[in-house]
């Protein structure tokens, strides 16, 4: 009988394919980067077949890893990153042009005369770029007419490969791209007249987990259910096992995005901090609110780096031999300071230096400028919504291998940081969801799934805390 769970993670820098047991136990992870060009400024794209590709091989790797074979695997579950682009013909397959990533920034001026139309469009989103995107396919117009045209995010083309032909989304993914109604969770009609843009080009949408298709002998070498669909980041959420209402996860990657639970209700707390779908199954529908640090993993390797402070290992064990900065300061934003300023023209920046300064104070000051960040984002939701308090910070991602970063943000917050066991939470997200798509999965197997390896409690008390947070927003906001 079919016993392993499959989860597809395509990220913005890197795809991954984890496989899982029922009891939750990590069988086998592979990875592989994923390639972006920049063909003019403000521009990213990337290869939709590459990625595919790149998928079909992980998921190859990953099996032989665990000595399996595909009609092992109960179900699949897929995350993607959000909001991204990507157009196909549905008779061969092919993309007609390179992916448009969410980063890329030439529906700036779309966003804003969109906004002035009533539509709360951000640059990113894909609603701000598919205007432009069909206009720049030679052969769009025909191919819609044929009714072979369709367009989505990665998550779509990747079930649409695996699927044979399944043209398919599910809501935390089409709420990003900024086409969701909220009134009916369906295509936002009145945005899509005003673009010109047919509904018939779009995904379906499907229940976040449930029956979605089925793989074909040729994409995968079995016929296996395809049974959840989720954005990365309410992947992650769900991979924490934190749903409810006041639950808050920070993953620490090359941005640092925290997401705070709201459950069944819709809460805005302001542009900076978004609310998203978290998922939408059997007509329920669960929410969150997010806030990003657009620049933390990044900002750490970018001082690490430039400062020649070694490689992660020595940059760790720097930080961590420091008993605090020595007055340096450390603002990450290299790319614009996110969540709750909202302010793209601001810069990263270093200050506070003396003759006394040495590489340790550096490196702990990069860490401590993450942390403190996180908590304007925590402190800004708290004090904007009725939201219950987090018994803890749950996180994960890749910067958070760094004990001496949790420990801190433990410090600044006042709050328990529990580390997700496999790091990859959106991954083990995905996971779950395929096993409740399939009912393979019980609520009360999900513990399985959500271990946490380490917990750092606080070290200092509140009014030190506070202290020091004032006294870094002091230098940083000046």
């Amino acid at each position: 009988m079919p016993e392993l769970l499959l989860a597809i993670d395509a990220g913005t820098t890197t795809a991954r394919v984890c496989l899982f047991s029922l009891d939750g136990k990590l069988a086998a992870r592979t990875s592989a980067s994923v390639g972006s060009a920049s063909p003019a400024p403000g521009r990213v794209e990337q290869d939709a077949n590459a990625i595919w590709r790149s998928v079909r091989r992980l998921m190859r790797t990953a099996l032989a890893q665990a000595g399996r074979e595909p009609a092992d695997v109960a179900a699949i579950g897929i995350t993607t990153q959000r909001t991204s682009l990507v157009a196909w013909d549905k008779k061969t397959g092919r993309p007609l042009g390179p992916m448009v990533v969410w980063s890329d920034l030439r529906g700036t001026e779309r966003a804003r005369e969109l906004m002035a139309k009533g539509f709360a469009i951000a640059p990113q989103q894909a609603a701000a770029k598919l205007e432009a995107l069909l206009a720049a396919l030679p052969d769009g117009k025909t191919l819609a007419a044929a009714g072979r045209l369709a367009v989505g995010n990665i998550d779509a083309f990747l079930v649409f490969k695996l699927g044979g032909g399944v043209h398919a989304t599910d809501r935390s993914q089409a709420w990003p791209m900024g086409y969701l109604d909220l009134a009916s969770l369906g295509w936002n009609r009145a945005l899509l007249e005003l673009q010109g843009i047919d509904e018939a080009i779009l995904p379906g949408l499907v229940d976040t987990w449930g029956a979605i298709g089925t793989t074909t002998k040729a994409a995968f070498g079995a016929e296996v259910p395809i049974a959840a669909i989720i954005a990365d980041q309410q992947s992650a959420l769900i991979g924490h096992g934190a749903e409810e209402a006041g639950a808050v996860k920070v993953t620490y990657g090359t941005s640092a995005t925290l997401d705070a639970g709201t459950g069944g209700g819709f809460v805005f707390a302001g542009m900076s901090t978004p609310p998203f779908v978290v998922s939408h199954v059997a007509g329920q529908t669960r929410f969150c609110l997010e806030g990003m640090v657009f620049s933390a993993g990044s900002a750490v390797d970018w001082v690490r780096r430039t400062m020649r402070l070694g490689d992660h290992a020595r940059f760790e064990a720097l930080a961590a031999s420091a008993r605090d900065a020595g007055g340096v300061t450390f603002l990450p934003a290299l790319h614009g300071l996110g969540a709750p300023h909202g302010d793209p023209t601001r810069r990263a920046a270093l200050a506070g230096l003396s003759g006394a300064t040495g590489p340790a104070q550096i490196a702990r000051a990069a860490l401590e400028g993450v942390a403190f960040r996180v908590r304007e984002i925590l402190d800004h939701i708290t004090g904007a919504t009725e939201l219950p308090a987090p018994a803890a910070l749950l996180v994960d991602g890749g910067l958070a291998a760094s004990d001496t970063l949790l420990q801190i943000q433990a410090d600044i917050t006042g709050l328990p940081v529990a580390r997700h066991a496999l790091r990859d939470a959106a991954a083990c997200g995905a996971a779950i969801g395929a096993g409740r798509g399939t009912g393979l999965l019980k609520e009360s197997d999900v513990a399985a799934f959500t271990q946490h390896d380490r917990i750092f409690e606080p070290g200092i008390g509140p009014d030190e805390a506070n202290t020091r947070h004032e006294a870094w927003r002091a230098q940083v906001h000046r």
